[in-house]
């Protein structure tokens, strides 16, 4: 409603819409969305990988050939944990989507 000098007291107000037509600049498009999961896809892949060869592969191989058990025993982890951090950006790469 407007006032006495003729301003709108601020009731009744309804936020602005956007009215351009098409996708706003911050839609990503199809090719863009599949782009995203097709990086986080071989991002895991790669981790996946880490975390079989590097986290048991190559530690029983050091294991049964030298009986190197420290050296198994900080390479193992070493590998869990970077299988772990490249799960973590994939999955953060992910979040892209809903932007």
């Amino acid at each position: 409603m407007a006032g006495d000098d003729g301003t709108d007291d601020g009731e009744d107000r309804q936020p602005e819409q956007n009215t351009a037509v098409g996708p706003s600049p911050r839609d990503k498009t199809e090719g863009e969305r599949e782009q995203i999961k097709l990086q986080a896809g071989y991002m895991n892949g790669i981790a996946v990988g880490v975390f079989i060869v590097g986290g048991f592969t190559i530690p029983t191989s050091i294991i049964l050939s030298s009986g190197d058990l420290v050296f198994a025993a900080i390479f193992a982890p070493f590998c869990f944990l970077l299988s772990f951090g490249l799960h973590k950006v994939a999955k953060s790469s992910l979040k892209e989507l809903d932007r």
